[in-house]
């Protein structure tokens, strides 16, 4: 009998292994399906922002409004909004003092938690996810990139406090984080942003559109002025 209880529970032992083996290899397979550079690296959190300034822009060319575009998801991301705002230096510069003043605060929070090379070596963008209803979870990895016939994804997200690494957002809670993008991306070219079944469709092409014609505002000014 004690033979047979020994059989019986080797023939087990060698089934949960098995079961384990087929387990291990199922998942490694499916993180190799995954498309390479959809693994973010995900920062320690920054002390979080303030609110972003509002209202009408006493200087600059360029508002707060100017600078970004909105995603409202959509199916089970119904509920969530996202804004994602450039964080460009040039187009940064033509802004109004409250909102260059921001980001300059904003850069000093996230200076410690940026890889070497920081902001120079990347597209950063600010990524808020917004809940428009009461407890919405987001996937902050799920936000992409296509742009002229490539996909990008996010390299390094900052998140600017600890509410960030919840996932989760009531309703008109808001949290934030900074995207770090390839530095390859040029911010000329159609992009648009993607996440679940949201796209920004061609709404980036306005971005550039006003932030062209500040240059071009500014330029003129300081021809007129000499």
């Amino acid at each position: 009998m004690r033979t047979i209880e020994r059989a019986m529970a080797m023939i087990a032992a060698l089934a949960v292994a098995a079961c384990a083996t087929t387990g291990g290899e199922r998942e490694a397979s499916e993180r190799d399906s995954l498309p390479a550079d959809s693994a973010a690296r995900i920062a320690r959190p920054a002390p979080g922002p303030v609110a972003p300034p509002t209202g009408s822009r006493s200087s600059g060319y360029l508002g707060w409004e100017d600078l970004g575009v909105r995603l409202l998801g959509r199916g089970k991301d119904a509920g969530l909004r996202i804004d994602i705002t450039t964080l460009d230096e040039d187009a940064v510069a033509l802004a109004g003092d409250d909102v260059r003043s921001y980001f300059a605060d904003l850069h000093s929070r996230i200076g410690d938690a940026l890889p070497p090379g920081g902001l120079a070596e990347s597209t950063p963008f600010l990524v808020a996810f917004t809940g428009n209803e009461k407890q919405v979870h987001f996937d902050p990895t799920r936000l992409l990139i296509q742009s002229e016939g490539s996909t990008y994804y996010v390299d390094t997200i900052v998140p600017l406090g600890a509410d960030f690494d919840r996932h989760l957002v009531d309703l008109f809670q808001t949290v934030y984080a900074v995207y770090l993008f390839d530095p390859r991306i040029d911010l000329l070219s159609t992009l648009e942003f993607q996440y679940g079944e949201a796209t920004t469709a061609d709404a980036w092409r306005r971005v550039v559109e006003r932030v062209q014609r500040a240059k071009t505002q500014g330029s003129s000014e300081r021809r007129g002025t000499r």
